[in-house]
């Protein structure tokens, strides 16, 4: 049995103290420590991850507000190829007017017949369906014009409605009459409705969060 009272001894429990102490230590004090700096090194991951994203987002954003005017301008030209509505006032002056530019004159002009647009199909009471907001489907609406006027007159119209601002798709051409007498031409094809699309920056507003 060893004796306590001895140098050795003395070395021996001192060891054992400081071994001791160094466990409560690390138990009571640098366990935890090096725990929470584990955190707040996830932490701080987490932070940057975070942040490499909202760059990513910010970025996009940016981006997206440097094209907004063309966008804009974009769906104006849109708009006007593809009206909102059937408009036919605003279809019967752009028909004249090309009518009048050719040299046919508003008189010239026998018959303008626009059905109602239909997307889709019809409804089950038999009522053509518009196109839902938002969807940015077309609605095909069929156009009849029939016209007199000279070959030279006609083929002038058909430049004229070619390049209006609303589309019209020729799907045929009738001539009837002789050369002295003039010519009755017919014209059948297709116009078309589509709805209104959201301003980008109305959408971009009204999906921010609010601040608290």
């Amino acid at each position: 049995m060893m004796e306590l009272h001895t140098p050795r001894a003395t070395k021996i429990i001192g060891v054992v103290t400081l071994l001791l102490i160094a466990a409560v230590s690390w138990t009571l004090v640098i366990g935890p420590e090096v725990s929470r700096l584990s955190e707040v090194r996830t932490q701080i991951q987490d932070t940057r991850d975070q942040n490499d994203v909202l760059r990513v987002q910010l970025a996009r954003l940016v981006k997206q507000s440097n094209d907004l005017d063309d966008v804009r301008t974009t769906a104006e030209a849109l708009a006007a190829k593809f009206p909102p509505t059937a408009d036919q006032p605003g279809l019967f002056e752009a028909v004249t007017e090309a009518a009048v530019e050719a040299g046919i004159g508003g008189d010239g002009i026998t018959t303008l017949a626009p059905s109602p647009p239909v997307a889709g199909g019809e409804s089950a009471a038999g009522v053509p369906a518009p196109p839902p907001a938002g969807s940015g489907q077309l609605a095909r609406q069929a156009v009849s014009i029939s016209i007199e006027g000279s070959y030279q007159q006609t083929v002038r119209l058909l430049d004229n409605l070619e390049q209006m601002e609303r589309a019209y798709l020729v799907t045929s051409v009738s001539l009837n009459g002789g050369a002295e007498d003039g010519f009755t031409t017919t014209l059948t094809g297709d116009m078309f409705v589509m709805p209104p699309v959201a301003d980008p920056g109305d959408v971009d507003q009204d999906a921010t969060p609010a601040s608290g």
